[in-house]
């Protein structure tokens, strides 16, 4: 029986499987101890012990007093490794800890802990930000502390390289998480966003979203998301939120937003917060003095809702 030959589109899809595809697995299954760089990063800098790692269940005996923030981002997996400059008998240091956490947005979450808006940025990963003392980025789902050891600074170039052999390790681009559109307003201040997980604005009920703060002038107000599933879910936040200030006895406003219900409240904690729904989101403004400070935010976030 004759074969039929392939025609050249299919030999050419073949080529971009094995060349492209498997690489980018390999990286998804890549060990947590082949993240690091082996055996340095550069002739100077040598990894000086085996790799550590830890797990939810002793991540605190790394890091205590700190890994309860990590745990509500999703923490998995930390590879801890230790690179000594030669000639140093071990004493000038760098630590290179990799996080793996539970998604892109929750990687960005525990890394918008540590930046702030005045950092000097970087070029690895999807974002980071560089000191005399460490460097920090985070991409795909993977968080990345560089700190010195044995000193309180080292060379930019020294972390530059550090983190350019543990970047090319990992999965990923340079895509933010998509749920930072959310808080693409005009006014927004640039590197001032944050995700929570749970606990916006230090209330219980407001379960998971996005902050970042408004350029009002004079004034900076902070401008939120609340992600919920359901509008039914988002509808159940709102009236949390209005039986919990009149516990305060507070009295809020409620009336008819563009999307659902919207009101302006004082409250106990923010001085003023203005609260619109639209299905699943609410969207907000906070520390207003007046709802006319929150007016024109809250209607630009509604616009950003899908």
């Amino acid at each position: 029986m004759t074969q039929t030959p392939h025609p050249p589109w299919l030999l050419v899809v073949g080529l971009l499987f094995f060349l492209f595809l498997p690489s980018q697995m390999m990286a998804e299954e890549r060990p947590m101890e082949k993240l690091t760089p082996f055996p340095g990063f550069s002739a100077e800098w040598v990894l000086e012990d085996p790799v550590k790692t830890f797990t939810k269940e002793d991540l605190f005996n790394y890091i205590n007093g700190e890994a309860e923030l990590y745990y509500p981002y999703g923490f998995e997996r930390l590879a801890s490794a230790f690179y000594a400059r030669k000639g140093s008998n071990g004493q000038i240091g760098l630590v290179a800890d990799v996080y793996k956490m539970g998604s892109l947005l929750d990687a960005f979450g525990i890394y918008a802990q540590y930046r702030k808006p005045e950092v000097e940025g970087v070029s690895q990963g999807v974002e980071g930000f560089i000191n005399p003392s460490q460097l920090i980025f985070y991409q795909d789902r993977y968080f990345i502390h560089l700190a010195a050891s044995g000193t309180s600074e080292l060379e930019a170039s020294v972390f530059q390289a550090c983190a350019l052999a543990v970047s090319k390790a990992l999965p990923g681009g340079r895509e933010k998480p998509k749920e930072l559109n959310l808080l693409n307003i005009p006014t927004l201040l640039p590197r001032t966003e944050r995700y929570y997980p749970e606990g916006v604005l230090g209330y219980a009920f407001f379960r998971r979203g996005l902050i970042g703060l408004a350029d009002q002038g004079k004034k900076k107000i902070r401008v939120f998301v609340l992600m919920e599933t359901s509008a039914e879910s988002a509808q159940d936040v709102l009236n949390q939120y209005t039986r919990y200030v009149k516990q305060a006895g507070l009295t809020p406003e409620r009336t008819s937003g563009p999307g659902g219900l919207q009101l302006f409240s004082p409250d106990p904690l923010h001085k003023g917060l203005m609260l619109s729904q639209k299905g699943p989101f609410i969207v907000g403004a906070a520390d207003l003095e007046t709802p006319a400070q929150g007016t024109l935010l809250v209607g630009q976030l509604l616009d950003r809702l899908p």
